[in-house]
């Protein structure tokens, strides 16, 4: 419990420290809200709503403000997660060294993952609500949203595991967050509202979002789908620094041994 007490600390350090991305976030979500609002009409368009199969006539102007807390979402805590994996893998290879525990280490990036993207997440929907006064069912909403950065989240975590290159893992998290949450929006597009969608990480995101800002209508399955892409990104994530902190030490007991 003291060495998980101990790795708890330093996780959440990482997140704090990282000034950049929260002070993006800070001021990027108003100025993406009011930007995506502005330049979206308040007109009716067509949405699929998987948890009814029903074509949904929903306020187009509302509904890019959802989406616009997905994306800044996404790609913000994608970015800032990545950031801090990247930055601190040499650290908490250091750390296992001196024997701080690997499941210690890696339950306490899990937990502060989780513990950080809810409040961000609820963040983002109190910024909506300055814009959007009225969702139907606003714990759903923030389900969406925090659904979105746990995946994003846990995504960036893998490329921070992964990548040696911050320039290559900024990005595939742009692009991809802009790709998966841009195709959503069935406004000027003419892919939304088709079934291979549900293939996309904030696909389950959108859909809870969009029920509680629309419908009385709880998005079960939708939520377990985002949960499902959050749980095996982040195994990926883990595995990985597991295996990358176990090879070192694997190899200095083999030298010990040898000596």
């Amino acid at each position: 419990m003291k060495q998980f007490q101990t790795a708890v600390k330093f996780s959440l350090k990482e997140q704090l420290a990282n000034r950049f991305a929260l002070g993006l976030l800070v001021i990027f979500i108003p100025m993406w809200y009011w930007l995506l609002g502005v330049i979206t009409p308040g007109d009716a368009v067509p949405f699929k709503f998987g948890p009814t199969g029903a074509l949904l006539q929903v306020n187009g102007h509302k509904l890019v403000l959802l989406t616009a807390g997905l994306n800044g979402l996404a790609m913000i805590l994608g970015f800032m997660f990545f950031h801090s994996a990247h930055k601190s893998l040499a650290f908490d290879k250091r750390l296992t060294r001196s024997g701080l525990g690997r499941v210690s280490l890696i339950m306490a990036k899990a937990l502060a993952l989780g513990a950080t993207t809810a409040i961000l997440a609820l963040y983002t929907l109190l910024i909506l609500l300055a814009f959007w006064h009225t969702p139907n069912n606003m714990l759903e909403v923030w389900l969406g949203f925090w659904s979105v950065s746990l995946i994003y989240g846990a995504f960036g975590l893998l490329l921070g595991m992964l990548l040696n290159s911050e320039l290559a893992g900024f990005f595939i998290i742009i692009m991809l967050s802009q790709i998966d949450t841009g195709l959503q929006v069935p406004i000027g597009n003419p892919a939304a509202n088709k079934a291979f969608l549900k293939l996309f990480p904030s696909y389950g995101s959108e859909q809870l979002s969009t029920a509680g800002g629309f419908t009385h209508v709880f998005a079960g399955k939708d939520l377990l789908m985002s949960l499902v892409w959050f749980v095996g990104f982040l195994l990926v994530a883990l595995g990985i620094f597991a295996t990358r902190t176990r090879r070192k030490s694997s190899l200095q007991n083999t030298r010990k041994t040898e000596q």
